[in-house]
């Protein structure tokens, strides 16, 4: 056992069913020392079939993503597409917001393995039923009355990353070994970094001749395919936390948030993902749609082929740390990705050129991924497993202050424009950056 400030720490990795504990111990000790960290966790059975829930999620999501962003910008009135795209944004970040709080606390407070079954047999619901809506022509065009509706009804997709983003990412604590969770972890985000290769230019393809409807209901294979997964699945079997069950959910909350009180490094590491994934995502994310089709002059493949060099560079960044048997300076390396991220950003803001624009964005992808991944491998290191859903659903407020702030860069874009609304969200990122690295010392010198 350690101890983090007074916080009791089990390093037990492996929270199973009593029926399958032994039988998992006994196959994470037999691999303990043979091979590299991560053929080590490739070995074990659980965590190849929660890289399969985490290779659906990055199959299938971006054609969610893409389909509500394009629906959106082509169903839009004239010149009211990044307002509309805003709103988008707004209300599935209120949705995530209000849930993913929640979403850590059951992550914990219930076995995970039951969590996420649960959570994605709703999702597989509300996708099909959606996507069937979408082949109705009035809803398809948008008319009147249904615009506001199909966004408020896409506002679940938030409800859904809600659940599904604290839970799945602690399940690595409960399938990997603490020598090999590094590897894994990077291999974990690797892997949807690598789908987004695919999965965005089908997307383009798929909206272009397909339609949106019929590619909102080919999205229904994502959650279908982690039900598949998790099913057969015997880790996570037992609440990691099982006295939280005694105390009230917002007592459970409250656990989280005193780890982000007691430990600076931790505190920072997840106030600088918020700042710098709401500012440089709301413009890379929510009015990307916009940009491509109002300064770049493409369309929906266009659009899915610019991802597609987000996708490289998140390949290039994932795989690089991938090959680390552990992350070294890693206080250093997180304040570089969040610069570097608003440095792509910045660049992106001045590109009015289609290869410049692409190379920027792969920049992006880069700093994005390695701050995304080095913040939950801080994180993933210095929190409890009890406790970790939980702070786990607060670092991963930053996507849902992302959309929120969608509103926001929406209106700014339509006021200043949405070239200078790039430009200041860079700043914001920079700068922010710039003033934690200068003032946070436990952030810094964290290895």
């Amino acid at each position: 056992m350690r101890s983090l400030r007074g916080v009791s720490l089990d390093t037990s990795r492996h929270i199973l069913t009593p029926a399958a504990c032994q039988k998992d111990e006994g196959a994470v000790a037999a691999i303990a020392t043979a091979g590299s960290p991560l053929r080590q966790a490739l070995r074990l059975r659980e965590f190849r079939l929660l890289l399969g829930t985490q290779l659906a999620v990055g199959l299938t999501q971006p054609l969610l993503f893409f389909t509500q962003g394009w629906y959106v910008t082509t169903a839009a009135p004239e010149g009211k597409a990044v307002l509309y795209l805003g709103a988008l944004g707004a209300s599935r970040g209120l949705a995530f917001l209000a849930y993913v709080l929640f979403g850590g606390a059951f992550a914990d407070r219930f076995p995970r393995r039951q969590v996420l079954i649960v959570s994605q047999f709703v999702s597989l619901v509300m996708t099909v039923g959606i996507g069937a809506l979408l082949l109705v022509p009035a809803v398809n065009d948008g008319e009147g009355w249904l615009l506001p509706l199909m966004i408020a009804l896409f506002a679940t997709f938030g409800l859904v990353q809600g659940q599904d983003g604290p839970t799945r990412t602690s399940m690595l604590r409960d399938v990997v070994p603490e020598a090999a969770l590094s590897s894994a972890l990077s291999f974990f985000f690797m892997l949807v970094s690598a789908a987004l290769l695919v999965a965005a230019p089908f997307s383009g393809w798929s909206l272009e001749h397909l339609g949106i409807g019929a590619t909102y209901l080919i999205s229904a294979t994502g959650p279908a395919a982690i039900l598949a997964c998790a099913l057969p699945m015997k880790s996570a079997g037992m609440a990691a936390d099982p006295d939280a069950r005694r105390e009230s959910v917002w007592e459970n909350l409250r656990g989280g948030l005193r780890v982000l009180a007691e430990e600076p490094a931790v505190r920072w590491t997840v106030l600088l993902t918020w700042i710098s994934t709401a500012a440089g995502l709301s413009v890379m994310g929510v009015l990307i749609g916009a940009w491509v089709k109002d300064v770049l002059l493409l369309g929906a493949s266009g659009w899915g082929y610019l991802a597609v060099f987000w996708g490289l560079g998140s390949v290039l960044s994932t795989t690089y740390l991938m090959t680390r048997s552990s992350l070294q300076h890693r206080g250093w390396l997180f304040l570089g990705a969040c610069g570097g991220l608003g440095a792509a950003v910045l660049g992106f803001s001045f590109s009015r050129s289609i290869p410049i624009a692409f190379a920027f964005n792969g920049m992006a992808g880069v700093t994005f991924m390695v701050m995304n991944t080095v913040s939950l491998a801080i994180v993933q290191a210095m929190v409890p497993n009890r406790v970790l859903g939980r702070v786990t659903g607060l670092l991963l407020l930053g996507g849902g202050l992302m959309q929120v702030t969608g509103l926001l860069v929406g209106l700014l874009a339509a006021a200043i424009g949405i070239e200078h609304t790039y430009t200041a969200a860079a700043c914001v990122i920079m700068a922010t950056t710039a003033l934690v690295a200068l003032r946070q010392r436990p952030l810094r010198v964290l290895d």
